[in-house]
């Protein structure tokens, strides 16, 4: 086997799973975050998912507990020009501008979970 064949017997897809008190609320930020689509499984439930296909579905699980701390967040890309823009939408959906630098902002959910807005 060529190391080639062995990268691509390898390949993974991956969902991320996100705990929400309120899945709704999270959801809602996390689709214009991400700029995914929601789209109803097969049980009912309504996952966000890319709509070029490439990158990972996010899903919410209610959950009772409340959030304690932070060991993962996303990272996401977009310009200079439309990250202002990006983190007011955010803001408006319950989003928290937690700490902003030259070229990245750290943002909190609503329930308090972490994302970076990237160059």
């Amino acid at each position: 086997m060529t190391v080639h064949q062995a990268l691509v017997m390898s390949a993974r897809s991956f969902e991320i799973g996100i705990d929400a008190n309120d899945a709704e609320s999270l959801r809602r930020f996390w689709r214009v975050a991400t700029g995914h689509v929601e789209q109803v499984t097969a049980e009912g439930a309504v996952d966000l998912v890319d709509p070029s296909g490439k990158g990972p579905t996010l899903w919410f699980q209610r959950v009772a507990e409340t959030k304690t701390m932070n060991r993962v967040h996303l990272d996401i890309r977009v310009s200079a020009e439309y990250r202002q823009v990006l983190i007011d939408q955010l803001c408006e959906l319950g989003g928290q501008k937690i700490h902003t630098a030259p070229r990245f902002t750290v943002l909190a959910d609503p329930e308090g979970n972490e994302l970076c807005l990237t160059e």
